[in-house]
């Protein structure tokens, strides 16, 4: 923020120098041409008295009538006038560009372009930017900034989507619905707009798939298949009317879409539920991890990585990361977290399962760590993982 008022202060100078110049400029030429213009005028009236002389000397001697002497010195005095009125005009012209209006201007400009800067410039934009990037800001501190953002440029599609999502982060999902409904009327029903309107919809309905949510989800899938939010949501319907194949059916390809690991929880955990439902065994291993007291104290921050592995090998066959703020917390390790390894749990037996901390950034070496080992893949209940520090 500090270097761009500095290099906006630099080019005010800059403007500012420009505007002065040619004022300055044309004062000094002012001067010039009144000096000549009183030279020319004292040349031109000395001319004058020559000729006005010598007509009246040719009078004198006869060569013409006095009517006629006359005549020819009134046309003098005529032609004198002129001169005389045009180089008056010419330097008060000149004198118009003095350096006074010139610094006048020079201050005006900048003073006035501060506050049609606030108003019509991007300071908004430019708060939202350093909020987005401070680790301690809060979603209440962002919202403030971006529904100020929303009343600047209403017209602005990104302004209400971060708006409406940071309302859905703090749960306020009738204020979240608005905001998506002037993204959703911005956008003209684009299908991310219709995704993240049947969500803030869906919540603000008690987690009821309305006509209203059905209608959206639907129509954004219409135009693009494989959206994931929308996928996410047909899902849930189905599995509310008890259609387990076509919830794992929208929920498998919707995780083939997401790389948000939290919603790819979400969504493996549905996935999983579904099939039990249809009498498929399912490959999972489910984890409670949690925070000895003594680590209460850890930036909330600070990286978690769950993961198992066959006994003996180091590479992981599933991994899911978590921050300190997630804890306490249940997760499932299944197919859908191996896909990010690159491996299956399907055929494996037993894995051992480890919650890790690694505050050096070595990830071999753990500096608060909990482990079970030889843990059944096809396991029924959850798991305890509790980090404290390693031995």
């Amino acid at each position: 923020m500090t270097q761009f008022w500095i290099i906006a202060l630099v080019l005010v100078l800059v403007c500012a120098a420009l505007i002065v110049f040619p004022f300055v400029g044309r004062s000094r030429q002012a001067e010039e041409a009144e000096a000549n213009s009183v030279s020319d005028h004292e040349s031109n009236v000395a001319y004058f008295r020559e000729q006005e002389a010598e007509i009246r000397h040719q009078q004198e001697q006869g060569l013409i009538t006095k009517d006629d002497a006359d005549l020819i010195c009134a046309e003098l005095e005529k032609k004198l006038l002129n001169d005389v009125a045009d180089r008056e005009k010419s330097a008060a012209l000149n004198t118009k560009g003095s350096p006074m209006l010139g610094w006048a201007m020079a201050l005006i400009v900048p003073v006035l372009a501060v506050p049609v800067y606030m108003h019509l410039g991007s300071q908004t934009e430019m708060d939202v930017s350093k909020l987005v990037m401070d680790p301690n800001a809060t979603h209440f501190q962002m919202i403030r900034s971006l529904e100020e953002w929303t009343e600047k440029k209403p017209d602005n599609a990104q302004a209400w989507f971060m708006l409406g999502s940071r309302y859905m982060a703090v749960r306020q999902h009738a204020n979240a619905v608005d905001a998506f409904s002037n993204l959703y009327n911005l956008e003209k029903g684009s299908p991310q707009a219709a995704a993240e309107l049947a969500q803030a919809e869906f919540l603000a309905a008690g987690n009821n798939v309305t006509k209203r949510v059905r209608n959206l989800y639907e129509e954004s899938l219409s135009k693009d298949e494989d959206n994931a939010t929308a996928l996410g949501l047909k899902g849930i319907d189905a599995f509310g009317q008890a259609d387990y194949q076509e919830a794992v059916s929208a929920w498998t390809q919707a995780m083939a879409m997401e790389n948000d690991p939290s919603t790819r929880q979400s969504l493996a955990a549905g996935i999983s539920r579904a099939k039990s439902f249809l009498g498929e065994a399912v490959a999972e291993i489910r984890v409670q991890v949690e925070l000895a007291p003594e680590l209460k104290d850890l930036p909330g921050n600070t990286r978690v990585m769950v993961f198992a592995r066959q006994p003996g090998v180091r590479a992981p066959v599933a991994a899911i990361p978590l921050r300190v703020a997630d804890l306490p917390r249940e997760v499932v390790l299944d197919d859908s977290s191996a896909m990010i390894m690159g491996g299956t749990l399907s055929g494996i037996e037993s894995l051992d399962v480890i919650a890790r901390i690694t505050l050096t950034g070595d990830a071999t070496s753990a500096d608060y760590e909990a482990e079970v080992k030889d843990v059944k893949v096809t396991g029924a209940g959850p798991i305890q993982l509790k980090i404290a520090p390693a031995s």
